[in-house]
């Protein structure tokens, strides 16, 4: 069985390694997107000493809603991450438009709710980067297989530490390099690919199982039962307006101490407003796992979802995407991801030259005998 394990942990690296590399490269690009994008679009950063007092959420809302031509509603309007960030707004576009089924990105100032910039997710650097971390740019099918060489990578890294583990003095003196023989290069391969894989595990285990639920949503919403999307239904009242900035009221005396991170308006499949929030012991920074629906036009509150009353199997669900992406733990958290990613990248490489060189010694040797 060790002989088959060992070959099967060597056999299913090799499939793995083109796409462990990429994966790996990207997720450690991605950790940091909002920084890259902004270093590369200065635009999107507000300047040192803005005084004046932030722009009424209905006015940005209507700046989104007249960015371009033909916009239908708004899926999504994203608060700042920070006081020198832009809102984010996402908008569907009308049948009759050539941006129909693109996801459209709005940058609007808070301040003046003036719109900065709009373009296509998908379409810029870190967002493209993102889409190959979960597609390859290959569609939807591709992250289903990306999912199941996930599963297949989960199998080999159990394998490699059962097999890898260092089982006495000598192996540990060994593997931390206190022997003064420097070895083979192969010897030192070996030696660095096994290094790694045990510093790294840890993190790397949290990533791929969390990249692995990613990828199948509903077997791990009905694994970890996670509450289910709230729809209330509306009665409208005619000639009552809609005033945004008061769902902001009614939300903060709700929940004083949450803040909002995004607010989803009412559309005709959803005619409530959704608002969700966040709090100091929440693992979503920038999403937020509390929510409010609301009467967009009453603005009474219809339903909740309370992080805190969470059982502590729906609480997980909430955690896996904030450790992948290492938001879970602020700037440590992103630090710990975006080193796992490197980590890993420079371990298939071992991994793959150690079997290359293998392979290669064992071919000369023959050819010598």
């Amino acid at each position: 069985m060790r002989k088959f394990w060992i070959e099967f942990h060597r056999i299913s690296g090799l499939i793995l390694f083109i796409p462990l590399f990429l994966q790996s490269v990207s997720g450690a690009i991605i950790v940091f997107d909002h920084a890259i994008d902004e270093w590369l679009n200065p635009q999107l950063v507000l300047e040192n000493g803005t005084t004046s007092s932030p722009a009424p959420i209905a006015e940005v809302m209507y700046a989104a809603l007249h960015a371009l031509p033909n916009v239908a509603h708004i899926n999504s309007l994203r608060a700042p991450r920070n006081d020198k960030a832009m809102y984010t707004a996402f908008v569907e576009m009308n049948s009759q438009s050539p941006l129909h089924g693109k996801n459209i990105e709005v940058m609007i100032n808070p301040y003046t709710a003036d719109v900065v910039s709009v373009r296509e997710w998908g379409s810029y650097f870190t967002s493209m980067v993102y889409l190959f971390h979960f597609t390859f740019l290959l569609g939807d099918n591709m992250e289903l297989v990306l999912g199941f060489l996930a599963i297949l990578m989960l199998i080999n890294v159990i394998v490699g530490v059962y097999y890898g583990w260092p089982r006495s003095k000598k192996a540990w003196n060994w593997l931390l390099a206190r022997t003064k023989k420097a070895g083979s290069t192969v010897a030192r391969l070996r030696r660095t690919h096994i290094a790694l894989g045990l510093i790294s595990l840890p993190v790397f285990i949290v990533l791929i199982v969390s990249g692995i639920s990613l990828v199948f949503p509903d077997q791990t919403k009905w694994l970890l039962n996670r509450p289910a999307k709230v729809s209330p239904d509306i009665d409208w009242l005619s000639n009552h307006p809609i005033q945004p900035d008061n769902w902001l009221i009614s939300a903060k005396q709700y929940w004083p101490d949450k803040q909002w991170q995004r607010i989803i308006p009412p559309s005709s499949q959803n005619p409530s407003v959704e608002i969700r929030l966040n709090a100091a012991n929440d693992p979503r920074k920038t999403s937020g796992s509390f929510v409010l629906w609301l009467n967009p036009q009453t603005n009474q509150i219809l339903a909740e979802q309370s992080y805190d009353a969470m059982s502590l199997r729906q609480k997980i669900a909430f955690w896996l995407f904030p450790l992948h992406s290492g938001e879970a733990f602020d700037l440590t958290g992103r630090i710990l991801v975006f080193i796992s990613g490197i980590s890993t990248a420079v371990l298939s490489i071992a991994g793959g030259w150690l079997w290359y060189r293998r392979k290669f010694k064992r071919q000369h040797q023959k050819r010598a005998i």
